[in-house]
């Protein structure tokens, strides 16, 4: 055994995985010491590693040696932002290293693991049998496989009870999954889900493995005096962590449906009539009323059918709301003691007293929303919530999650702007915590991008407005180029469900030669079917720009429509109201959030070392990442025949007027996003020109396709008192190929601003 965690981790880099086909891979080697010493140190690692670092074998090697040579053997608990890639690494990545370490004796048993997930992913004993019963008693023939399966979950042991796994509908896992678990269930004795979490809160397991929502409703669980989700653990890894800051505002929001004093009221009504049963039907009356009126006050554009699913709206509970939500709260205290005195059900009683404690404390948070940034949003299933999330969620997080005493690794592919962790420490609160504790690295992707990628921005669009027909045609009539020439094996990622639907249905015909598929919400399972196709086409929306392997001949193109900036909401309104400098604002959120989710996108292109460019009809068909959409310079750096020699394109420089845009892009042209992204800027009638970007741009979204890049620090500001004007300004380009030597010239284009 080597002498210190140090010389086995770098043994096991070095001599050890390299005799079963793991290359040394020099950046993974350094990430994975940087995590070890992090965990020595009690740090919190803030460590950025591009596609093909490997930093998932990273931190478990790390994690693992680490626990080697500490004294008491202490789980650690590894928090992901997908199932993906929680299967990844319950059946690729830790059987694989257990494996190699076991057949060294480096340790002595199979490294363990356990997935934690929330109760309603797994099957319920009772609820099981009692939906089994009623679907046999049916007696039809179309329920014979769903009997079989139903038959199967009950007959698995303890660890078999996830329903991620089983073949049914959302319908049906909602009919046995587990609800509510207590001791006065006939099956709780034999309940395979307590048994489960009583062996899961056990120190047997290496590793806990589980999503942020999860790790999150424990945090804050443990805060309100409730029992612990996990055993005492010793280190924390975040993987994904791009995604951790979505997981917080959604696990600290509170949600007041509209829905939810109407299930109140359905849950109280009584059959049979009693002397009292008037002061219950006053009290479930009131109860309805005052909710109807607040929404009905509160709603404003959202109310009727003519706004889309998802749409949000500021909002402040003023006077008149908040005598509502007091008198609201009223009635829910009477509502459950009446309901026993008229029903009788003490036990149903207690399930009522239960659901009007939860929207009381709903109803105390808009009560006093003093701290809160609040909206209305139109829900998926076209009814109303009123939403509230702490202003000062960092500090809460900080509190929670970072000032606890235990090393915690903090890692994506994504983090950074420009290896800057600024805007990821600011909204996470990791920058409230001591410089001293705070490590930062970032390794950047081993993938060769320069010869096998290639970046295409195309002539002439118009301004990019999803209303504009004009606009839909030109990004149709480039979809159809660019698939063409790959043969299909393409991802198309949009930003609106709207105009993804209409360039779908609005090709349908024209790309009749390959299979297409359309990913509507929460249609995961429509990428097997696009993996299964050989050279299908994709259209998807920012949900299949994450965390989905599409490695091989499957994807030759990968089609940017627009690029990903945040969508204006009350959050981002709130953020914006911090900065008494537009562009500030500009530079500290919007541009970062857009880099990341871009860097992300960019990733599902060339997923592994070996994936180069293919041939077809005897020319080389390249890695294509194609931007199509609100991207300036609007003409085209070359032809759209795809060149087959390497270094195409080494430098750009884009000189507007007296002024810079800067970029620069080794086979492309450098991106400039469009214009007009927050609501601040229409209402000032001031056209917002963009990104400032420097020349690293796109060395950080593509992992080096910038070579020596042109910088550039300025942007237009054009400002309007009444209407836009068309300001038309002329540049040239000026391409430098790989030798520095001139390589072509390119006529003036306009750019309408």
């Amino acid at each position: 055994m080597a002498k210190s965690a140090e010389e086995l981790l770098i043994y096991l880099f070095d001599e050890i995985l390299p005799k079963h086909g793991m290359n040394l891979r020099v950046k993974q080697k350094e990430l994975s010491l940087e995590m070890l010493r992090a965990l020595q140190e009690n740090k919190l690692a803030l460590c950025e590693a591009e596609v093909g670092t490997g930093k998932t074998h990273a931190y478990i090697l790390a994690l693992t040696v680490h626990n080697i040579y500490s004294d008491k053997k202490i789980p650690a608990v590894i928090s992901t932002s997908t199932i993906a890639l929680q299967k990844a690494l319950t059946e690729e990545y830790i059987p694989q290293i257990s494996g190699i370490l076991l057949e060294h004796h480096v340790i002595d048993k199979p490294l363990s693991f356990v997935v934690r997930k929330g109760k309603r992913h797994y099957v319920c004993d009772s609820r099981l049998k009692i939906y089994e019963t009623s679907i046999k008693n049916l007696q039809r023939e179309v329920d014979a496989n769903l009997i079989l399966e139903l038959a199967r979950l009950g007959e698995q042991e303890f660890d078999r009870i996830d329903l991620d796994d089983a073949v049914l509908t959302p319908y049906v896992k909602g009919r046995i999954n587990v609800f509510r678990y207590n001791k006065s269930c006939p099956y709780s004795l034999l309940c395979r889900f307590m048994n489960f979490k009583k062996k899961c809160m056990t120190d047997n397991f290496d590793f806990q493995i589980t999503n942020h929502n999860y790790t999150l409703a424990d945090l804050i669980g443990q805060k309100q005096g409730r029992k612990p989700l996990f055993p005492g653990y010793g280190a924390m890894v975040f993987d994904e962590s791009h995604k951790l800051i979505d997981a917080a505002r959604q696990m600290y929001s509170t949600v007041w449906d509209e829905q939810d004093a109407e299930f109140i009221v359905g849950l109280s009504e009584v059959s049979r009539r009693t002397t009292g049963m008037d002061e219950l039907t006053v009290l479930r009356s009131q109860l309805a009323e005052y909710n109807r009126q607040i929404f009905d006050r509160l709603a404003g554009d959202l109310a009727g059918n003519h706004t889309r699913e998802g749409s949000r709206i500021e909002i402040v509970i003023g006077s008149m709301e908040k005598i509502y939500i007091r008198h609201m709260a009223k009635a829910l205290e009477q509502l459950p003691l009446s309901y026993q005195e008229n029903s009788g059900q003490k036990m149903r009683m207690q399930g009522l007293k239960k659901r009007c404690q939860e929207l009381t404390d709903k109803l105390t948070v808009f009560l006093n929303s003093g701290n809160a940034i609040c909206w209305m949003e139109k829900r998926e299933n076209g009814r109303l919530a009123l939403c509230a999330v702490p202003m000062e969620l960092e500090q809460i997080l900080f509190h929670d999650i970072w000032s606890r005493p235990i090393p915690v690794i903090i890692t994506s592919g994504t983090m950074s702007v420009r290896g800057d962790f600024s805007h990821f420490k600011r909204m996470t609160g990791i920058s409230f915590a001591a410089l001293s504790r705070i490590m930062e690295t970032s390794k950047s992707s081993p993938f060769d991008f320069q010869s096998n990628g290639l970046l295409y921005i195309p002539e002439r669009m118009p301004f990019p407005n999803i209303r504009d027909d004009r606009y839909i045609q030109a990004i149709m009539e480039e979809i159809v180029q660019i698939v063409s020439a790959t043969h299909g094996h393409t991802l198309i990622l949009f930003t609106s469900y709207w105009l993804m639907e209409r360039v779908f249905y609005g090709l349908k015909e024209q790309l009749s030669d390959y299979p297409l598929f359309l990913m509507g919400r929460g249609r995961l399972d429509v990428i097997s079917s696009f993996r299964r196709s050989g050279n299908g086409v994709l259209f998807a929306s920012d949900s299949a720009g994450e965390g989905i392997d599409l490695a091989g001949d499957i994807l030759s193109s990968l089609i940017v429509v627009k690029l990903p900036f945040p969508v204006p909401d009350p959050v981002m309104e709130y953020q914006r109201n911090q900065y008494e400098d537009f562009d500030l604002y500009r530079r500290d959120i919007i541009i970062p959030e857009m880099l990341i989710k871009l860097r992300q996108w960019f990733g599902r292109g060339i997923r592994r070392a070996g994936h180069k460019a293919t041939q077809r009809h005897g020319r080389q068909i390249v890695q294509v990442v194609a931007a199509v959409g609100d991207i300036v310079p609007r003409e085209a750096v070359f032809s759209h025949e795809i060149p087959q020699e390497r270094g195409f394109f080494a430098n750009i420089l884009v000189d507007v007027g007296d002024f810079q845009i800067c970029g620069a892009a080794a086979h492309g042209l450098a991106l400039t996003p469009g214009a007009d992204h927050h609501a601040d800027a229409r209402r000032a009638r001031q056209h917002q020109p963009g990104a400032v970007l420097d020349g690293k741009f796109l060395q950080l979204i593509a992992g080096g396709v910038v070579v020596d890049a042109a910088v550039g620090h300025r942007a237009v500001h054009v400002q309007h008192q009444q209407s836009y004007h068309r300001q038309i300004l002329s540049y040239s380009l000026r391409v430098i190929n790989s030798t520095g030597r001139p390589a072509a010239r390119m006529a003036p284009a306009i750019w309408a601003l």
